[in-house]
């Protein structure tokens, strides 16, 4: 009797690995396909894909924590970028160059307030006002770009396409949420 019992226990536990691990499995296909979705439509797959899987600790991922990981990203990555932007300002001695620096200080600046307001906007579910921030953000980076043109330093320019690509991965996520 013991002996079946025991059995019996065994077989249960098994199925429930089986089940749990195929659960597992299907968790992580539905989490690369809606991460894969998202970073096709950007410049740099590979910073896409390495972004959200560093700042999403667990499964499922939900299109809502994929744009709460996407904004929060992307308002670290502007605060950072206004950061150097000030300083290359500050540290430049040509007066065309610091007013270049100057349109990329306010277009980080807008950018900045769009996405802290963005960040406020996706717990209450105001997706009126989540998707009315995050459609201004692309401007903004655009702007700066394309202020410096052919002047831009490789630097300046590998954060400016990193950083669109972050308000675009948010834009994109946002739009995949269930209103």
């Amino acid at each position: 009797m013991t002996s079946s019992f025991a059995l019996y226990f065994l077989l249960l536990v098994l199925v429930a690995n089986i089940f749990y691990f195929q659960t597992s499995l299907s968790d992580d296909a539905a989490d690369q396909t809606l991460i894969m979705g998202i970073c096709r439509q950007v410049q740099d797959s590979n910073f896409c894909l390495n972004t959200f899987r560093q700042n999403i600790p667990s499964h499922p991922y939900t299109p809502t924590v994929v744009t709460q990981v996407a904004i929060s990203q992307s308002l670290q990555h502007a605060t950072n970028n206004r950061i150097f932007i000030e300083a290359s300002k500050a540290s430049s001695k040509d007066k065309d160059i610091q007013n270049l620096f100057a349109i990329c200080d306010s277009g980080y600046g807008f950018l900045i307030t769009e996405l802290q307001s963005a960040t406020q906007s996706l717990p209450k579910r105001d997706f009126n006002a989540l998707e009315n921030s995050l459609s201004k953000c692309p401007k903004f980076v655009n702007d700066c770009q394309s202020a410096f043109g052919g002047n831009t330093t490789p630097e300046l320019l590998d954060r400016s396409r990193k950083q669109l690509d972050l308000v675009l991965m948010a834009n994109i996520a946002e739009g995949l949420i269930q209103k």
